[in-house]
Order: C-alpha cells, then structure tokens, then sequence
C-alpha cells in the first residue's frame, strides 16, 4: 500500500536530505537509576500510551541496552517518525529519561496500491481515509475499499485499551470481499472462481503485562462461490454461513515488531469454526514461535518455527492451508502447496551494513515527514516446510527449502522492503531466482 510508495520516495531523495545518526549515549552503564520520565513532543498521543511500552520505570538500572529497547519499543507503535531517549543526571545515582518524539500524521486519506499474496501481477489499488490516534489514545479508525484482485470494502475499529485501567483490549471489523480462489483441489482443472465473503469480527482481549495479551475473537462469515460446483462449500448449495470463536495468547518482547533485533515472538491460538451450523464444524490450532539473538558486531540470529493443524470434520477447501500465498519459501517461491495441516521453518541472519540513523526532509512541507529513519541490512536465510492432509504420513523428509542471500532495507512508517537471491536446496544456482518483497521475512 502507502509503504512502497515511501520506500521509492525515501530513496530516491535521500541525497538531498541532511543525515542525523541515532544520538550516541554517554552515561556510564548501569550507573543510575530512573528518577522521572518526561515527555517531549507528544502533542496528541496521551503520554501513558509510551509510559506502557517503556521497561525503564521509575527506580530500575538504566544501561544503554534498555535505552535502546525502549526507544525501538515505542517506535513500535507506529505513531511517531522519529524517537530518541537521553539521560540527564540529576541527584546521587538518580537521572531524568527524556523521552523526545516526533509524531506521524494520524489523520488523512490515503491512497491503496499493493500486491495480494505477495504476487506483483495480483495488483489492488483504491482509496481510504484513517485516524490512527483518536483522542491521542493510539485508537485505530478506518475504512477503505479496493479495486482490481481480490476487490473488498472494510471498515476497522482497534481499541488497544477500552478500559485503561484494567488494559482491556477491543476492536470491531466489518467486511465484503471477492477473493480469488486459492484452491487447486477446488479449482480442479476448471476456470477459476471467486469467493465472495460478506463477515463481520469482534474481539475483547486483555494486556496482562508489556509482552502479555490474551484474546477472544467471535467472527461471523456468510460465504458463497460465484461458479457452484461439489465440493467448493461444504453446504450443496454453494453457501456456508457459520459462526466461529478464537482464542489467542500473545508474549512478545521484540524491540523493533516490524524487523526485530532482539526478544521472542510465541503466538499461540485454538479456533473452533462453525458453532451452531451441522455443514461446518471443525477445529484448529496454531503455533508461531520467532526468536531474535543480537551477537557480535550488531549481528542478528533469528529463527520462526510454525505449524497450523486440524482436527473434527471435513475441512472446507477454502479452510486449507497453502505455501505459495501469504507464506512463501524462498527458493520455491512460486510453488503452491495445498494441505489441511502446515509447518515450516525460517532461519536468517541479518549484517548491519548501514545502521538505523535518520534523514531531514527540509524541502517537505509537513513536519511529519520530515525525519525519516531507515537502515539495511545484509541477510543470510534458509527455509522448510510443507502442507499435508490429515491422512497422510507425517514425512518431514520430504519437505520443500531453500536458502540464499539478500539485501533489506527499512525505512519511514514501519515500510521493508526486501531484494533477494533463493535457491532450492540440492539445485544448482541457475536454478535460483531474485526475489522482490515487502516486508520482513519473520
């Protein structure tokens, strides 16, 4: 969407912009401690919403590592375009964290021009209008609507704390898409179909601690085919309209969400789709386990490992789960695997080449713009995996991976952008192929 259109604009003005590296921090580490924290900048955003993401509380030991945590943590939120922490010495072994910020825009329209399923020749493009921070509260509102592949309208409410005082979490969203299918089994030679989903999801959820959330999703789907034959929808007459419930775990304590350095990322989830239908009635289960381990000379080890099994009756075809779509495998990045169960795993290194640092915009006329922080990384990657259906052995032998190299580059608004060289595993390197992405990886 708006991210590549950042990416292009950052790049081809970054020599006219003046370049300000991340400020270096001089105190001794692990000499003081959190006396107060100030806040600078945060002319809308309420100042508890950067209190909540900051592990610097008042009295804890302040080394440069929980600085820098702190400072990626609260870029995390995506409200702000630059984020910088000093410490001021103030009496005996106490200092003041001054937390200065630059906030993004939070309320525009916004042109939509992206890729679905991380395909360039499956091109959306439409229009939308967004307040990502109602009432300074980092409240989420916006509706947009698409035209080309997959065209949709939707409408998103996120709440991250309805409730401040005990952090409950809420969001509402409503829905009509066309979706392609994705099913070879459905598909089964013929001329595709689309799937046209009208829907609606509520959650409530609960934030027990900075890198703890708990949620419970009730989502309602009405979906019918626009060519019906057997076995496109588990109900005869090409409609499925059911009922599901979510539950979900979340335990996150990555610095930088959107291309961490440091921390752990466990998603764990159990769906039970259809609740009162006889035609849908199945479970699932899904787990993502991502880690990121700093070493030397800024270095990053980082590794996921995934799986989505299921259980009950049949599985609808549109319930399946793919490679080739929204999860890839570099190397085989264009190959479909369908199955009602998936596992794959990731593995990258990423080489600092060019720091996180900031460029000033001055010729840009909104001061949101202005400062753009962006870095890049060299990666090493390697991936496995494959889909099955539930009577099929397990056979991990027989599993799709690649590796190769690539080139990242993070820049303004949480945007990633990715150029990259996969090879099958066992294939000559003829046989590889450049990969052109957004977004990171794991």
């Amino acid at each position: 969407m708006i991210k590549s259109f950042l990416i292009a604009l950052t790049f081809l003005s970054i020599c006219e912009a003046q370049e300000i590296t991340v400020p270096r921090f001089t105190f001794p580490d692990s000499t003081y401690r959190v006396g107060q924290v100030i806040y600078i900048g945060n002319n809308l955003t309420k100042y508890y919403i950067i209190e909540q993401e900051m592990s610097l509380k008042p009295g804890a030991l302040i080394t440069h590592e929980a600085v820098q945590f702190d400072i990626n943590r609260i870029y995390s939120l995506r409200l702000f375009t630059k984020v910088d922490i000093q410490v001021v010495p103030d009496t005996g072994d106490l200092a003041t964290l001054t937390v200065n910020i630059v906030e993004r825009w939070f309320f525009y329209p916004f042109p939509i021009l992206g890729i679905k399923d991380r395909d360039f020749s499956k091109i959306y493009y439409g229009m939308g209008l967004a307040h990502n921070n109602v009432a300074g509260d980092n409240v989420q509102l916006y509706g947009a609507f698409g035209l080309g592949y997959d065209p949709f309208v939707s409408i998103n409410y996120i709440n991250p704390q309805i409730d401040v005082e005990n952090r409950i979490f809420f969001s509402f969203r409503a829905y009509y898409t066309e979706q392609r299918n994705r099913s070879l089994i459905s598909r089964a030679g013929d001329a595709n179909f689309d799937e046209i989903r009208t829907g609606g999801e509520t959650t409530v959820g609960k934030r027990f601690s900075l890198f703890t959330l708990v949620t419970l999703k009730l989502e309602f789907l009405n979906l019918h085919v626009s060519d019906n034959h057997a076995g496109r929808t588990l109900s005869a007459n090409g409609r499925d309209e059911f009922y599901s419930l979510h539950a979900s775990y979340f335990y996150d304590t990555r610095d930088l969400k959107e291309y961490a350095s440091y921390g752990t990322s466990l998603s764990f989830g159990v769906s039970k789709y259809g609740l009162f239908e006889k035609d849908v009635d199945y479970q699932r289960i899904a787990i993502d386990v991502r880690r990121y381990v700093p070493t030397w000379s800024n270095i990053v080890i980082a590794g996921r490992l995934f799986t989505s099994l299921a259980g009950g009756a049949r599985i609808p075809n549109y319930g399946h789960t793919f490679f080739g779509y929204s999860e890839r495998i570099r190397g085989h990045f264009n190959t479909i695997l369908e199955g009602e169960q998936i596992a794959g795993a990731s593995f990258e290194t990423h080489i600092p080449v060019i720091t996180p640092r900031y460029v000033h915009f001055e010729f840009i006329p909104f001061e949101q713009f202005k400062d753009v922080r962006y870095a890049l990384n060299f990666a090493l990657f390697a991936d496995a995996g494959n889909t099955w259906y539930r009577t099929d052995p397990v056979a991990l032998n027989k599993s799709y991976s690649g590796y190769g190299v690539g080139l990242h580059l993070l820049l303004a608004y949480s945007a990633v952008g990715r150029i990259e060289f996969g090879v099958p595993y066992g294939r000559p390197f003829s046989q590889g192929e450049i990969i052109l992405d957004l977004g990171a990886a794991l």
